[in-house]
């Protein structure tokens, strides 16, 4: 299952709905928003954790640098190595 069809299923199950875009030229740094973001679970220069709807989401990289730029939304800039998604 791609990361596009897990996030339906999570929003469906969530009953709320998200978005995660993610923008990335190869070898740089990539840009991950998210929207509708509950809170900010823990956060340091290499892994960053989410809470969104029912789901937490994982963001592993270096260095990794949090801006919130809205109500609810959050822009994750770094090398992002990999996204986990967990069910609460």
């Amino acid at each position: 299952m791609g990361i596009r069809e897990k996030l339906i299923e999570l929003e469906e199950t969530a009953g709320r709905r998200f978005s995660v875009t993610i923008t990335a030229e190869s070898g740089e740094s990539a840009e991950l928003i998210v929207e509708n973001c509950r809170c900010v679970k823990s956060c340091d220069d290499n892994f960053i954790v989410l809470s969104v709807g029912a789901t937490d989401i994982s963001i592993s990289g270096t260095p990794l640098v949090i801006e919130n730029f809205g109500i609810g939304s959050l822009k994750i800039t770094g090398r992002i190595h990999s996204l986990t998604f967990e069910e609460n």
